[in-house]
């Protein structure tokens, strides 16, 4: 069951979203020892970033990941990794653990066994949090809709218990990496945040349809063995 939590402004649900992933961290330390999270790219996720890295807690039993990543270098603004560690993993969370999905390999198909492993070994699982944006034509992660049948199964469907997909949506400049839709329900909890009001009815469609191949977010959005929040804000954070 979706939790729909909606704000009218962004800086709200951003405090909001910034008080609950401290006391989901915070929780899962005293409880297990320590806390896996796995973070999304975008415009809003900067600015949740900046906030939550000022956050006081023990960050040195936080391991952090990422739901997916451009295949670029690690100095290209477009690069997932450099928006964490540009905006997340400094001040308070300077201690905190990442976990990449790049490897030097020339082409992500190349290294989705190594990133498995990676994952496999250097995570605690089902990861504790899951946060995840939503594209205008239902993407989540990289598992888009535009990719092509064969890569699209296997990040919604993998058959060797593959944590991730590489992908090359027709529209992406570039190839991307991508967990894999049972790695990113492998959590505890998941939080899709979306802005505007184009983003709303996008995810009413999802929502109401049935056919997740085109619209990948139905398989976070159409089960019932994770806890879902929607947080949704008419207007982007000011911050």
């Amino acid at each position: 069951m979706i939790n729909e939590r909606i704000f009218k402004s962004g800086d709200d649900m951003l405090a909001s979203m910034v008080a609950q992933t401290v006391d989901r961290l915070e929780f899962a330390i005293a409880e297990r020892g320590r806390a896996t999270m796995s973070v999304a790219g975008g415009r809003f996720p900067k600015p949740f970033f900046q906030a939550l890295s000022q956050a006081k807690l023990d960050w040195s039993k936080v391991t952090i990941t990422l739901g997916d990543d451009r295949w670029v270098g690690l100095d290209d603004d477009q690069s997932n990794e450099k928006l964490v560690k540009d905006n997340l993993l400094i001040n308070e969370a300077a201690t905190a653990t990442f976990v990449s999905l790049k490897t030097a390999d020339q082409n992500p198909e190349d290294a989705i066994s190594t990133v498995t492993d990676r994952l496999k070994t250097k995570l605690s699982w089902p990861m504790d949090i899951v946060y995840l944006g939503m594209g205008d034509d239902g993407h989540t992660a990289s598992l888009f809709p535009s990719s092509s049948p064969k890569d699209l199964k296997r990040g919604l469907y993998p058959e060797n218990g593959e944590l991730v997909v590489a992908a090359r949506p027709t529209v992406s400049p570039v190839p991307r990496i991508s967990m894999t839709l049972p790695a990113l329900l492998n959590a505890r909890y998941i939080g899709i945040h979306i802005t505007g009001s184009a983003k709303w009815s996008t995810y009413e469609t999802a929502k109401n349809g049935s056919v997740i191949e085109d619209m990948p977010v139905r398989g976070l959005l159409q089960q019932n063995d994770v806890p879902v929040d929607l947080w949704w804000s008419a207007e982007n954070p000011k911050g």
